[in-house]
Formats: C-alpha cells, structure tokens, sequence
C-alpha cells in the first residue's frame, strides 16, 4: 500500500495538477494543512484525501506528523507544486512491490518563471522522497531531507516541481523560509554574512554556470542571494 503525504496552506492554485498525477498510484493521500483560508481543502475532498490540522512550526514536523497518519507500507512525499512524469509513475509501481530496497532518490525538474532551470545549483536536485514507512525520518526546519534507515536506491524518473510561477510568488515564499531559517541560525556577523552573499551570486551564475538559463538565471542568483542577506538580518535583529 502506498500513501502519498503532502504539507499544505492556501495551495488552491496547485493541489489539482498535483493530485491528478497520483490518480491510479496511490492508495491514501494524507494532507496535513496548517490553515488554508483559500479553496484547497475543498478540492482536497474531491480526490478523498485525509485532511489534518497542524499548527505550523516547522517543515520537518509538519511532514513527520504526515508520516505518522499514513497508513501505507510506504510513504511518497510531494509538495502541492509538484507533479510526477510518466517514468516515475511505472517505476514507483513495480518498486513498492518488490524491492530489495528501503528507499528511493527521485530527482526533480524544476520549472521556475515559466521554464525548466538546469543550472544555478537548481539542477541536479536529487533527494528521498519515496520510503517505507519505519525507514525514513524527516528533519530540517527548511528545505528538509529523510534520513533513512537501510538501502537506498536510484530512480530513473522525475518529479516536474512548477515553483516560483513569478517575482511576487518567489518574495512571498522567501520571507516564510527565511523567518523558519533564521530561527536556527547562530551567531552572525554581518562583515561575515556579506561576503557569503556575495558568494551565493557568484557560485550560482558564474561557478554554476546560471548564465546558461538566461535572464532567469540571472535573477535567480540575484534573488538567492537577496535570500541569504534577508536571513541574515533576521537573524542579526534577533541579536540586537
């Protein structure tokens, strides 16, 4: 049996494309929301997913809390932007039902402004998102990975993550991780802190090649370093 677990709030726009690819492979969606005021919960019934509530604290939590409320023998964890292509579909049936293996890596495509980016450190973006249940444990307050507990595997498959469809959405999403981030941040010294923004801007465009994605390259390492400086700061008012 395999359950498919999502974290959401005020996903409306998303949640649809994401649940449409799972129709025919999964056999639960567990959706644990931490206070959607939009249409998402209501779009979420229609393809009988479980819903709970959980106050948010941090993305690691929120998606152990999934974990625990599955019931399958494995867990495939997506976000509500995230779609999985047909490769991955075929390859997740044959390898929950016999494998050797206690977890997976899925590498994902990510399509930001409109188009898939392949470089500035945003390709190859390869991580565990396919588990048996008892084998994987969340942790990180952002950005969090799965420590697993036995053998891991290769998938050939992708999941196709749409984020950041603009500007407005990218600022919207940064000013939430960077509170979450900063929280565990120690202590900072802003002549420190500058030259590692810096440094992000000229890993990403230049070292990893994100010139080659064009002017969305450009200001995807300008964001990301705006991204670093921002919490920073937060962490630095914290200090005062």
């Amino acid at each position: 049996m395999l359950s498919a677990i999502l974290i959401t709030k005020n996903e409306e726009v998303n949640i649809s494309r994401c649940l449409d690819s799972l129709k025919g492979l999964v056999d639960e969606i567990v959706i644990v929301d931490s206070g959607s005021t939009d249409d998402t919960l209501n779009i979420a019934k229609k393809y009988n997913a479980k819903i709970y509530y959980r106050q948010f604290d941090d993305f690691a939590s929120q998606r152990n809390y999934s974990v625990m409320k599955a019931t399958g023998d494995w867990i495939l964890s997506l976000d509500a932007d995230e779609t999985i292509d047909d490769t991955l579909r075929k390859e997740i049936k044959i390898n929950t039902s016999k494998t050797e293996f206690d977890a997976f890596l899925i590498s994902r495509r990510n399509i930001i402004f409109g188009k898939e980016i392949k470089y500035s450190r945003w390709s190859p973006d390869k991580h565990v998102w396919l588990f048996k249940k008892g084998k994987g444990t969340f942790y990180g307050a952002v950005h969090e990975e799965v420590k697993v507990k036995g053998q891991i595997g290769n998938l050939s498959g992708h999941k196709l993550h749409y984020s950041h469809k603009n500007i407005h959405d990218f600022l919207e999403k940064m000013n939430t991780y960077t509170t979450s981030e900063s929280e565990n941040k120690k202590y900072v010294n802003l002549g420190i802190a500058l030259f590692a923004v810096a440094r992000s801007f000229v890993g990403r465009y230049v070292l990893k090649q994100g010139f080659r994605d064009g002017w969305r390259g450009f200001v995807l390492a300008y964001l990301m370093s705006i991204y670093r400086l921002t919490t920073f700061v937060k962490q630095w008012e914290k200090q005062k």
